[in-house]
């Protein structure tokens, strides 16, 4: 499916439940129409880095930060909880409407986690003065008054740890932000070509009764008010808005550099745009594929002496891919230096059936070693110029892989941010075992020095529901052991030639450094901000960090290097051209 399909896909599934949220949370349809465009907006314009996890808590949590941050206007005195202060009311709509867990309700609110029993005992407190009504527990809707609402915002889930309520102990737990929190990552469902998917309906079912705290006539009473929002599909306005920031950047380039060449190749770029999506409709409606058999490359050899410059899959029309044995439309595809293009016949590709997770390829930065899993189902290491193939000794969770390299190639580190990680030095074929909570491995040495991260969930640090330890382990021993904000590394992370400096990504979108040992973080403070992150790349020398940046609507990305002495930023001009998640080898 492509990408852009996979966005669209999303919108039309989820929003209208973003949608309720917000009409929870402000007491007013046009008002929950414009948060929910605008959150959707912020998040999904970084759709490249949320797709693979968890976009719909992403979402949920530009949501109910934007409606926080705004100083919301006071909501309708007919809305049912007109009653309560926006802190407040965030915390009850996360917790009942949105069965979000209460590490998640800290997060989205803001709020210490210490704190928010308080909070929450308050606001249930001022809001059954006002509605007792809303408390009692004969709430649960009604076969056919109304329908039910859409996965991933509004259908609660069972609370963790609890037992199914008596009378529906088959019943299980479906829709709610805590499925998409516990669930394997959200995958875009196959929508024949041509047609337009509808939400499908999930049964509601009502959750277990516990303390007062867990109220499942609030639950259902909060899902009614909910349903006065009409149903709205966001996909357009969401898309238009994202699609309008990059097309204001090339009407921009166009108009440095136009001139009648400049406008011939405008209308000729327009013509061919057009001509293939006409083509792409007319191939969709009749539901036969796109890709002519010519038009696959061949198979890669064992020994290449090319380097691999990048990669990418390409999109089969019209039927999945079975990511075991991958049709050869759906196969990695290799872009080498010459400009040969070959496809990598022994790795899975694109989704793992049975897990859902996205399958993985890592280039060493020479573009002589790849990282991928293979069909049989482990992962392995393949050497192009000598044909070797070496496995990374670990068995594989059923969560989101994530694999990095050292510079020079000889190291391979595998994560799947669970308590196991391992790294595979190529030269001598032993494996290393990391082990912790929540492992990753951000970045490797060229001397197999590892920078890990391992996230725990806290309730004594302030204004945090987690935190990650950063620590370095190599041959010289271990250092480190400072605690970071886990948001810091999101965009992922880049460790200098030196071994001494990390380079990443903080929340605001600049790039930082800090020192590797220590967390001290120095140098300048680069805004990233014109349109967004993508991912922290590499270092380039010394001085320069390579990050990647969204440049389109989910299609492609540019470079761009950054002086971290100086903070000047450029364009990277090495690359005519790259994918969002395209694996990056040898550069130009």
């Amino acid at each position: 499916m492509k990408k852009s399909g996979d966005l669209s896909i999303f919108l039309a599934n989820y929003s209208p439940s973003f949608a309720r949220t917000a009409y929870l949370l402000t007491g007013d349809a046009d008002r929950a129409r414009e948060l929910a465009v605008e959150a959707l907006v912020t998040a999904c314009r970084r759709w490249s880095t949320i797709r693979w996890g968890q976009p719909a808590v992403a979402a949920l949590r530009e949501l109910y930060a934007q409606f926080l941050a705004a100083a919301p206007p006071p909501a309708p005195e007919k809305h049912a909880l007109a009653t309560l202060p926006p802190t407040a009311r965030a915390v009850l709509v996360a917790r009942y409407h949105d069965a979000l867990p209460p590490e998640q309700v800290a997060m989205v609110t803001g709020l210490w986690t210490a704190a928010l029993e308080e909070e929450t005992h308050q606001a249930l407190t001022l809001l059954r003065a006002a509605h007792p009504e809303l408390f009692t527990r004969d709430q649960t809707p009604e076969p056919g008054d109304a329908s039910p609402p859409e996965p991933e915002g509004d259908a609660p889930s069972e609370p963790e740890g609890e037992a199914p309520s008596e009378g529906d102990a088959s019943s299980e737990p479906e829709g709610g932000a805590q499925e998409a929190v516990d669930q394997a990552p959200w995958v875009a469902p196959e929508v024949p070509p041509g047609t337009a998917r509808e939400p499908e309906p999930t049964p509601w079912t009502v959750p277990a009764q516990g303390s007062d705290t867990d109220d499942p006539g609030l639950r259902a009473a909060l899902v009614r008010i909910a349903l006065g929002m009409p149903h709205v599909n966001l996909s357009e306005p969401v898309l238009t808005r994202i699609g309008r920031r990059r097309r204001t950047r090339v009407t921009l380039w166009a108009t440095v550099s136009a001139g009648a060449v400049g406008a011939f190749a405008a209308l000729v770029v327009i013509a061919v745009s057009t001509l293939a999506g006409n083509l792409e409709k007319a191939t969709g409606d009749s539901g036969t594929a796109l890709t002519p058999s010519d038009e696959v490359p061949m198979a890669m050899p064992d020994k290449l002496g090319d380097p691999i410059r990048y990669a990418y899959t390409d999109y089969c029309e019209g039927a999945s891919s079975d990511s075991s044995d991958p049709r050869p439309c759906g196969q990695w595809r290799l872009t080498t230096l010459s400009g040969k293009e070959w496809r990598l016949h022994a790795a899975r590709a694109g989704y793992d059936e049975e897990t859902l997770i996205a399958l993985p390829l890592a280039i060493s930065q020479d573009g002589h070693r790849l990282a991928y899993r293979h069909r049989d189902g482990s992962y392995v290491v393949h050497d192009l110029p000598t044909g070797v193939v070496k496995k990374i000794d670990i068995e594989h969770e059923e969560t989101l892989p994530h694999i990095t390299s050292s510079p020079n190639g000889r190291y391979f580190a595998l994560d799947f941010g669970a308590a196991d990680g391992a790294m595979l030095d190529f030269e001598t074929g032993a494996t290393r075992h990391v082990r912790g909570t929540k492992i990753k491995i951000l970045a490797v040495g060229n001397d197999g020095t590892r920078v890990v991260s391992d996230e725990v969930d806290v309730n004594d640090v302030p204004g945090h529901a987690s935190v990650a330890t950063l620590t370095l382990q190599g041959a010289r021993g271990r250092a480190g052991g400072y605690r970071v904000d886990p948001g810091l590394l999101e965009y992922g992370a880049a460790l200098s030639p030196d071994g001494r400096t990390l380079a990443v990504v903080s929340a605001d979108e600049r790039l930082v450094t800090m020192n590797a040992r220590t967390g001290r973080v120095f140098g300048s403070r680069t805004a990233l901000d014109d349109y967004g992150v993508i991912a922290v790349e590499r270092w380039l020398s010394a001085d320069e960090v390579l990050v990647r940046q969204p440049d389109e609507d989910d299609e492609d990305a540019y470079l761009t290097k950054v002086d971290v002495r100086s903070g000047k930023s450029a364009d990277y001009g090495g690359e005519e051209w790259i994918g969002y998640d395209s694996p990056l080898g040898a550069l130009k």
